[in-house]
């Protein structure tokens, strides 16, 4: 499947699980929102496959505050996507996300660019983009980070929207 169809599965999956989880509390657009802290025109557009793209911000806030775990999320999510890990190896500026797993998730000589990139199969230019580029990690990405840096499922997740929050207008 082409990463387009990957992506276009995963916007799917996702409203579908943010109306169930919608759903299942009762709750209307606005009340959700405001319970994931988001607004009710966000869950609105991501129910209605308005969205680009899954943000990690947004999956972490909908599992999370509405009562679930992100195991559950991502069972519900990237049904589709193979989160197994692979077997199998230039400095230079990093981003917010690239500093983060430097400080966080790199320890010792382990866990460095190459190894992530062995492990996890994702795309070098993907990976060069989320840590020298500006780009922001797919949810997916930082569970197979998880998984091959030996981290509890969310873990990575909750430090990163928890270190670089999304500044809100005004902020």
């Amino acid at each position: 499947m082409s990463e387009d169809k990957l992506l276009e599965t995963e916007i799917a999956n996702f409203g579908g699980y943010v109306l169930s989880r919608k759903l299942s509390l009762g709750l209307s657009n606005e009340a959700f929102g405001s319970l994931a802290d988001m607004t009710g025109g966000e869950i609105s557009k991501i129910i209605n496959r308005k969205k680009k793209s899954v943000s990690v911000h947004s999956f972490h806030k909908i599992a999370i505050y509405s009562g679930d775990i992100i195991e559950n999320a991502i069972k519900a999510v990237y049904t589709h996507r193979n989160l197994e890990l692979k077997t199998g190896a230039k400095i230079e500026e990093r981003t917010n996300f690239g500093i983060f797993m430097r400080d966080e998730v790199e320890v010792q000589g382990q866990n460095m660019f190459d190894y992530i990139l062995n492990k996890t199969g994702i795309d070098k230019k993907r990976l060069t983009d989320i840590y020298y580029n500006g780009g922001t990690p797919e949810p997916y990405e930082l569970i197979l980070i998880e998984k091959a840096t030996g981290r509890e499922t969310g873990e990575l997740i909750k430090k990163f929207v928890t270190a670089y929050p999304i500044k809100k207008k005004g902020d």
